[in-house]
């Protein structure tokens, strides 16, 4: 375990990673750190101030300055961050005129603080200089990349007394970084072994989410040595939603642990957005603008593959274009931003998003109904700025023609199956039984028509109107919404649980569907109890769904589509609403783990019928 650390601290960047790892070492070893890193103001020198635990009845102020890597002849003298540099701000600014007056009393160690080692051209200076500057007050001391990872391997997860299992299994996720789900299995093992464990008080829920951090920290550094940057992503989805389940309850509380555990949480999505700015940034997004680039660039001549894959990167770009997002709105419902409110960063992925459509024509043929999830994400993002909001109304205008060719040739259109065993086979035959039997349902298709009339009825929609009229009669359209026992279980990546409002009705100008999500979205559910609805966090909530594999709600985005004055139509006059409970052996659209068909009849009662590997059928 130690060497381990050793080479995750000797890899580690001086800015916002070495400096935010240092303060939650500091804590765990009982520190009270008093000042932590920040850009703007000028530090003199100390990145870390923090007060030391008593020994023999004192306490000594400890100022950490911290450099990446090893301390070299250039980091020595280098100008104005160089070691010497720093020290001598410490001593000439900082202790005269920065230390509060309830620490002037302490005695002082000035803490040289290096990913690495010190190199032996320099040692000779350094022990000089610390020579020359030490007396009764001031001290020195020196935490090299050996002794710091030495305090991690001893001190991490001391809190939970884990046993030999787990340490053994973050040791296997770092030593299979090259197989991505390999090394997911042993992280996800080693995080739900930090959760189970004795977390009541909140001092041991801060614990374990910095135990967490830290982890993750050191899967996503070896990561970047290796180039292979696929696990940590995945890991820091997981990271981000179990954290949240644990500490959720203290996100909005008032005590100081309370705080400190959700500037900890605040971390952790920081960390998480490093992760995917180490992907996406490097790695994607420069191809999106150049014609079929990234779709060639998949490892697979598999038409499969290759749509797995650009749905995935489609939902990872728009997830994060979410968080962007966020903070520019003032309340908690979602709206569309003028182009004035939307940062510059959010206008780039935009555009990013829009080229990685246009130039993958594959996006515009989902294979599996599933892939509703994604592209609501990506509908999502676009249409909460004014901008853009066209590019979402034209992308599912083209969805509805490539699914309506699709269809009518029985090739590659989507079903209601996920497995890879079952899409790599599909189409298995070209027959109405199988293609019925494969179409059964659809939150796909309520979605693509929604946004493609977001301006009123369209070409492309009427067509798709009479289509399904004529074609697909079969199917069910419908839509997922959070249940009675969502919040219990979301978070676990469970899709078990939850409501489906069935036999959504299409017509040409979506109206008729507009105005029933008026009536459903209007009331008070099970939605609002949501903890990261209740507490403002929603883009926690569309990454919970995104990872559970669980289509976005309507209560969500209904807000970007709802039109000022919904038309009245015949077909929603006469609709009924019907709600079925998705249950764990009888989730339906969520039949890609069971041939299921949910339907409504006239007595508003809807019946599961399954395939029979499910025996246990019910009806209610």
């Amino acid at each position: 375990m130690k060497l381990v650390f050793r080479e995750y601290l000797a890899s580690l960047r001086e800015r916002d990673e070495l400096d935010v790892v240092l303060p939650d070492l500091l804590s765990e070893l009982g520190f009270n750190v008093i000042s932590r890193p920040s850009t703007g103001p000028r530090q003199f020198g100390v990145d870390v101030a923090a007060v030391s635990p008593a020994v023999d009845s004192e306490q000594k102020l400890y100022l950490f300055t911290i450099k990446q890597g090893d301390l070299t002849r250039a980091e020595w003298d280098a100008v104005p961050q160089g070691v010497r540099t720093s020290i001598n701000e410490i001593i000439d600014v900082y202790i005269p005129k920065r230390i509060s007056s309830q620490y002037e009393s302490l005695k002082i160690v000035i803490c040289l603080c290096f990913g690495g080692i010190v190199k032996e051209a320099v040692r000779d200076n350094l022990t000089g200089l610390i020579s020359r500057l030490t007396n009764d007050r001031i001290s020195f001391e020196e935490w090299n990349g050996d002794y710091m990872a030495g305090l991690l391997a001893a001190g991490l997860l001391q809190h939970q007394h884990v046993s030999k299992t787990l340490q053994s299994r973050f040791q296997k996720s770092i030593a299979m970084l090259d197989e991505p789900d390999v090394s997911v299995h042993h992280f996800t093992a080693l995080i739900e072994g930090l959760v189970k464990g004795d977390n009541l008080e909140v001092s041991q829920r801060l614990a374990t989410l910095r135990q967490m951090y830290i982890c993750l920290s050191v899967l996503f550094v070896w990561a970047r040595t290796q180039e292979n940057l696929e696990a940590p992503y995945r890991a820091s989805e997981l990271v981000i939603l179990r954290a949240w389940e644990l500490v959720k309850g203290d996100i909005e509380a008032a005590s100081t642990g309370h705080k400190h555990i959700g500037l900890t949480f605040s971390e952790l999505v920081d960390l998480h957005t490093k992760i995917w700015a180490e992907q996406m940034e490097v790695k994607i997004l420069p191809l999106t603008a150049k014609r079929d680039a990234l779709a060639s660039s998949v490892y697979s001549h598999s038409a499969v593959d290759i749509s797995l894959k650009l749905f995935d990167t489609l939902g990872r770009i728009a997830v994060r274009g979410l968080w962007l997002l966020w903070p520019h709105l003032e309340t908690d419902d979602l709206r569309v931003l003028e182009a004035s409110e939307v940062p510059k960063e959010a206008s780039r992925l935009a555009r990013h998003l829009v080229e990685l459509i246009n130039n993958n024509r594959a996006l515009f043929s989902p294979i599996a109904d599933e892939q509703v999830i994604e592209i609501s994400c990506a509908l999502m993002f676009l249409s909460m700025m004014s901008d853009w909001r066209s590019h979402a109304q034209e992308y599912c205008g083209e969805l509805l023609n490539y699914y309506r060719f699709n269809f009518t040739q029985h090739h590659g259109y989507p079903t209601i199956h996920s497995s890879y065993q079952e899409l790599i086979r599909h189409p298995q035959a070209r027959t109405e039984e199988y293609r019925m039997q494969h179409t059964k349902g659809s939150a796909l298709i309520p979605i693509m028509l929604l946004w493609a009339t977001l301006a009123g009825e369209t070409e492309a929609s009427e067509h798709f109107a009479r289509f399904v009229r004529s074609e697909m009669k079969h199917c069910n359209h419908q839509l997922w919404m959070p249940g009675p026992d969502t919040e219990a279980v979301l978070y676990r990546g469970d899709p078990s649980h939850g409501l489906v409002l069935c036999d959504i009705p299409i017509t040409a100008d979506g109206a008729a569907a507009r105005n029933i999500l008026v009536r459903e979205c209007s009331e008070e559910g099970h939605y609002t109890d949501l903890s990261t609805i209740r507490l403002g966090h929603w883009p926690v909530f569309v990454m919970a769904c995104r990872h559970s594999r669980l289509p976005l709600p309507p209560q969500l985005w209904f807000p970007l589509i709802m039109r000022e004055e919904p038309v009245q139509s015949p077909v929603a006059d006469t609709w009924q609403p019907t709600l079925g409970t998705l249950q764990a052996h009888s989730a339906y659209w969520f039949s890609r783990r069971a041939s299921a068909d949910l339907r409504s009849d006239g007595d508003k009662t809807i019946h599961f019928v399954l395939s029979p590997k499910w025996e246990n059928g019910t009806s209610e």
